[in-house]
């Protein structure tokens, strides 16, 4: 493992300009986060964490200071470039879902290797992944409104991992679910941490955090370590 961070912001700043004045989303934030970490985030509404993630997605680039992700510098990537390191370096995983309603679970999961490689999966990945998050091929055959909020977030988590990238950033990925599911879903990425996977995780629940290595707070676009 490199001692170079998998993640480095420095000095980063994100001011929006608006026609009311200027709103500065996040403030000389400087974090590092290394390969097989798991950091949770928290903070208040509005304090900056969805600007976080979109910077930690590469979905923004900043205003003042750099991203390093991978060891490369994210504003001066062009954007096919960015678009080609959300798909292969981050799986992202919402707290909604965002399962494509009119495709099987299997046909979700199999989108971003279509989308990678020009064609259907011949390789057996996107099942071998279903398969591993319990479903078998009847199941798999579902589409999202036939499924529980759970199986969704495991259809949504296999589909994150089907190009296997180094991070997985988890956007409140229990917050759609009871506490006896959710606590299944956090085993998954406890579970897929210990494989050296990078999990970062946004969460306003502290007893969800406390799966995480690190916990960084962020308040009024500043953070720290709690």
């Amino acid at each position: 493992m490199t001692d170079i961070p998998l993640i480095r912001l420095d000095d980063v700043s994100k001011v929006y300009h608006l026609e009311s004045g200027d709103v500065t989303a996040l403030d000389h934030v400087s974090l590092d986060i290394r390969e097989n970490d798991f950091v949770a985030i928290m903070g208040p509404s509005g304090s900056g964490k969805s600007t976080l993630m979109n910077q930690l997605g590469i979905l923004d680039v900043p205003t003042t200071g750099s991203l390093l992700i991978d060891n490369r510098d994210v504003a001066a990537m062009s954007t096919l470039e960015r678009t080609h390191m959300r798909r292969d370096v981050i799986g992202y995983i919402f707290q909604k879902f965002f399962l494509i309603p009119l495709l099987s679970a299997y046909e979700n999961v199999e989108y971003p290797l279509i989308l990678k490689h020009k064609q259907r999966d011949t390789t057996g990945r996107a099942r071998e992944i279903l398969q591993a998050m319990g479903f078998d091929e009847k199941l798999a055959a579902h589409r999202p409104s036939q499924l529980s909020g759970g199986q969704q977030q495991r259809v949504a988590i296999a589909r994150a991992l089907v190009n296997d990238p180094k991070i997985l950033l988890c956007d409140e990925p229990t917050g759609n679910l009871d506490r006896k599911t959710g606590l299944q879903i956090m085993d998954i990425l406890v579970g897929l941490h210990g494989k050296g996977k990078t999990v970062i995780l946004v969460t306003h629940d502290p007893k969800i955090a406390e799966y995480a290595k690190r916990t960084v707070v962020i308040e009024d676009g500043r953070v720290q370590e709690a």
